[in-house]
């Protein structure tokens, strides 16, 4: 049995004129979760999706573009729209469960409550839910009527567009952020990869011609120690065993000095000429030489060679000297990888990371620094002026390196992870394994987790204290 006490709070003899205030709230909640629903859908909205519906002509995806590209104007619109029937459905109830209950206190807490409930529920959190987990499929279907309401409440939603603008002025050199950062370009491409989207081999491709305007000619030409060329003054038959013993259809010409290129002698030229019978003279062979900076970026460098018609490229010094020779094979190789003809011998790829044993790597001195530390998870490269590791432990010795001698470097890897951040010290142990001509070729590398270490010798230390 209820108490009378208790039913005498209450007066139903109203509640059948309430009801088309009943049905408007709900009409109200419904547009609350619409406003919610739409606010999260064009906020986790992919823009670019969204254009390439649009080019496919999709129902919905012109406008559903139009709006996630003004999102200041649409967010406002959303605001101003989702506030004024929140408020108003809070209103209503209050007015109704006022009429309902006749103890106001009772009646004021009641319906606190009660839309607090009702509207956190049923206007935010599962229509926010709803448009996060169906971002695209919402925004093409509500489109439409958001494209309506937003011209409706424009003169509304302008009002408050002047006002955000006067307080928060913009500075007249800020500069505009892009949408997409190439740095963050990388990271989709990587995560595009983690999910299948696309190959390994296409991410790499892709990563390449982003990254290719950051390597410069220095990093990819052949050294002038293992340039291949000839003098002037040779004779013909030194000519003809140079080009029997290397199989290269272009070879630098200099006079007494490699410093002094004077030509490019063509292995057509020279041959067609020698086949002919004629008279060699290797003055008239020669192509004019195309000088490039060791500074010069590998895709300014391409752009050069197609300009120029040209395969091959003397790179200079800063004192003008012969810094080594760079070729149009070279440049494209640092998008596709390696290029074998027939006559090219397979080398041992100097990428490669062999573990000798737990900890221990065999390492070409040739690979790149940024591979090694990637790869093996060491960290960030250390910021230096080589790419290679040997340019680095050539750095690292400060003189003439010998074999067997060892080299210390200490690095962090570390990941900013809220819930597991990592944070590991190693010590990289350098031996140069194989040196020739006072140039590295291979070396030992030992990674050393410095705080593992540290705790095996406090371990140690508590033990021989305890004993």
């Amino acid at each position: 049995m209820i108490p009378l006490k208790f039913l005498a709070i209450f007066d139903f003899s109203e509640f059948a004129k309430m009801l088309p205030l009943m049905i408007l709230n709900i009409i109200l909640l419904v547009l609350s979760a619409f406003f919610s629903s739409v606010e999260t859908a064009f906020s986790s909205v992919n823009i670019i999706r969204l254009r390439n519906y649009a080019e496919e002509k999709r129902k919905g995806a012109k406008k559903a573009v139009y709006i996630a590209e003004k999102f200041e104007l649409t967010l406002t619109t959303v605001l101003v729209g989702n506030n004024f029937v929140n408020i108003a459905a809070t209103t209503i109830t209050a007015y109704i469960i006022s009429r309902t209950i006749l103890n106001p206190t009772i009646a004021n807490i009641f319906s606190t409550v009660l839309m607090t409930i009702i509207i956190l529920i049923f206007g935010e959190i599962f229509p926010k839910q709803y448009g996060k987990e169906n971002a695209e499929k919402w925004a093409l279907k509500s489109a439409g009527i958001m494209f309506v309401i937003i011209k409706f409440l424009y003169p509304i939603t302008a009002i408050f567009l002047w006002i955000k603008k006067q307080i928060m002025k913009k500075k007249k050199d800020d500069e505009v952020m892009p949408f997409v950062t190439e740095d963050e370009l990388e990271t989709i491409i990587d995560v595009m990869e983690d999910q299948g989207v696309i190959q390994k081999d296409d991410a790499e491709l892709i990563q390449s011609a982003i990254t290719i305007n950051e390597t410069r000619v220095y990093d990819i030409m052949t050294p002038r120690v293992d340039m291949v060329a000839v003098d002037i003054n040779d004779s013909i038959e030194d000519i003809k065993k140079v080009f029997f013993e290397h199989q290269f259809s272009r070879i630098p010409v200099y006079d007494k000095d490699k410093d002094n290129i004077i030509g490019i002698l063509s292995e057509r030229a020279f041959f067609t000429a020698l086949l002919k019978g004629e008279k060699i003279n290797i003055y008239n062979l020669l192509s004019e030489p195309y000088f490039v900076s060791e500074n010069m970026k590998v895709d300014d460098l391409i752009r050069e060679l197609q300009r120029t018609k040209k395969h091959f490229a003397i790179v200079s010094d800063e004192y003008g000297g012969t810094s080594g020779i760079v070729t149009m094979e070279d440049a494209l190789e640092e998008l596709v990888g390696e290029i074998y003809d027939e006559y090219d011998e397979v080398e041992t790829d100097s990428q490669a990371i062999i573990e000798k044993e737990p900890n221990v790597y065999y390492l070409s001195a040739e690979i790149e620094l940024e591979h090694l530390f990637e790869t093996l998870k060491l960290g960030n490269p250390p910021d230096v002026g080589y790419s290679t590791l040997g340019g680095f432990i050539y750095q690292l010795c400060e003189t003439v390196p010998e074999e067997k001698e060892v080299v210390y470097y200490n690095t962090v890897y570390e990941e900013n992870d809220l819930e597991n951040p990592v944070h590991i010290e190693y010590q990289l142990k350098f031996t140069i394994a194989k040196v020739e001509n006072r140039r590295i070729r291979e070396v030992i590398m030992e990674v050393i987790r410095l705080d593992e270490d540290s705790k095996k010798t406090e371990d140690e230390n508590n033990q021989n204290g305890r004993e």
